[in-house]
């Protein structure tokens, strides 16, 4: 035994003894890792200087969304009629996700109590957001991006629109399709069959009635490829799909438009739309990190506290301050949206730290918490990460920009070890995959040393 001994302990040494990797030339790096149940600092470098968090501000929003209104809150979205004047309004809550299967239902449920022999209007209500549907430092040459898609009260799902297109070996053969379906939505199609793919896609109409996505650039003969893009007025095509559902069904409509739902008693609901839990709305937001659903939620929570129209500016406030009470005197942050997509946003090390410790450790909600973010090797943005460890050994939240690169949450280490980590980098532009592997090699280091 001894002899065995003996002979592994070089190898044991040398595991122990691994140093963290060296942080490339021209990187600034804050991390802190600290121990779950003892609190002690592990780690701990630049923890109180300020980094462009990225997507990791969703932890942020999601400890505020939890605080506030819980893992079992439900949207709801209603139908209301007023008999009298025959009108239908059409209420935006500011549910993520809304689909169009969700409107059919309510469509069908609605042609049942509505009398289908006079004509009615129909009005949707976008008051309960402000108008403003991108935030502050959100780069206007992103708008026309999938990861981009714009704020509303409705929404069509994502606000994304999915283009399949398919070449045959000549420009004339190009075709491509749409979903969901947008009547008044305009596609342009430049596209042309080359060498090389390289597609670019322009959205217009943000302001305007006249939504636009003209598709430009080269695919491959005889491809398939599938892109997303952000549907701009989304509000109108997803009240024009309501149109066309409930007219299937005999109700007649002389018209839409934009309006306010009125302090009436009188109005009759006639169906409600429920959204998936919070929980459920949390997780798929932090797994795949889904800026917009960040963004409802982070208006949504303004409005409920602080009454209609909620607004980014009234939610960053609110999660300024619950980090204050997180970190009293700590003023070292600023916030600009909910998803991490602005490069307004400042946070350190310290603050993600604290927002996870604050999170996991919740007697009302932690295990719910924990189980929104993606695990590695296994799912959402660790699904290809990390899979050389142990699956549920690591999970985390993935922040990305082009010269920020940022990871937050629970390792479990190789000794059963609980530790918050938190690795926030300012790199150079077009180094991403090369920060996320040195990030990878620094948890593998902190699994196996500790």
């Amino acid at each position: 035994m001894i002899h065995i001994l003996l002979n592994i302990l070089p190898l044991i040494l040398s595991i122990t003894s691994i140093s963290p990797p060296s942080l490339p030339t021209g990187w600034r790096a804050g991390i802190l890792v600290v121990d779950r149940n003892s609190g002690q600092t592990v780690i701990s470098e630049r923890e109180n200087e300020t980094f462009r968090p990225a997507s990791t501000v969703k932890l942020v929003t999601t400890l505020l969304a939890m605080t506030h209104l819980g893992p079992e809150y439900v949207f709801l979205t209603p139908l209301l009629a007023d008999t009298s004047n025959g009108i239908i309004y059409f209420q935006g809550k500011g549910a993520p996700l809304l689909s169009t299967e969700d409107v059919a239902r309510a469509a069908m449920e609605t042609s049942l109590v509505v009398d289908r022999n006079i004509t009615w209007s129909l009005v949707y209500d976008l008051d309960y957001f402000n108008e403003s549907s991108h935030c502050i430092g959100w780069d206007i040459i992103d708008w026309s991006k999938g990861y981009c898609p714009p704020i509303e009260a409705l929404c069509v799902g994502d606000n994304l629109l999915e283009i399949a297109i398919y070449s045959g070996s000549t420009q004339a053969s190009i075709k491509f399709d749409a979903y969901p379906e947008m009547a008044d939505l305009i596609i342009i199609n430049r596209l042309q069959t080359g060498i090389i793919e390289r597609i670019t896609t322009t959205v217009e109409g943000w302001e305007s009635e006249i939504p636009s996505i003209t598709l430009e650039g080269t695919v491959k003969p005889d491809s398939f490829r599938i892109i997303y893009c952000p549907i701009p007025g989304a509000p109108v095509e997803l009240t024009n799909w309501l149109v066309r559902q409930l007219e299937s069904r005999g109700i007649t409509i002389s018209g839409i438009s934009g309006g306010f739902v009125p302090e009436d008693t009188n109005l009759v609901v006639t169906a409600t739309m429920y959204s998936p839990s919070m929980q459920i709305l949390l997780t798929t937001m932090n797994k795949w990190s889904r800026n917009m659903v960040a963004e409802q939620i982070l208006k949504t929570v303004s409005a409920l506290e602080n009454g209609s129209p909620g607004s980014t500016e009234a939610g960053c406030d609110m999660a300024g301050t619950l980090l204050s009470d997180l970190l009293p005197g700590n003023t070292s942050f600023v916030f600009a949206d909910g998803s991490g997509l602005s490069r307004l946003n400042m946070l350190t090390p310290l603050h993600l730290a604290a927002v996870l410790e604050n999170g996991c450790s919740s007697l009302s909600w932690g295990p719910e918490f924990l189980a929104t973010l993606p695990v590695n090797g296994r799912d959402g943005t660790l699904k290809t990460r990390l899979s050389d460890l142990p699956a549920g050994s690591f999970r985390g939240k993935t922040g990305t920009l082009n010269d920020t690169c940022s990871l937050a949450g629970l390792l479990v280490t190789s000794s059963g070890r609980e530790m918050f980590v938190v690795i926030m980098l300012e790199i150079s532009e077009g180094q991403v995959f090369r920060a996320r592997n040195w990030q990878d090699e620094y948890v593998r280091y902190l699994y196996e040393n500790f």
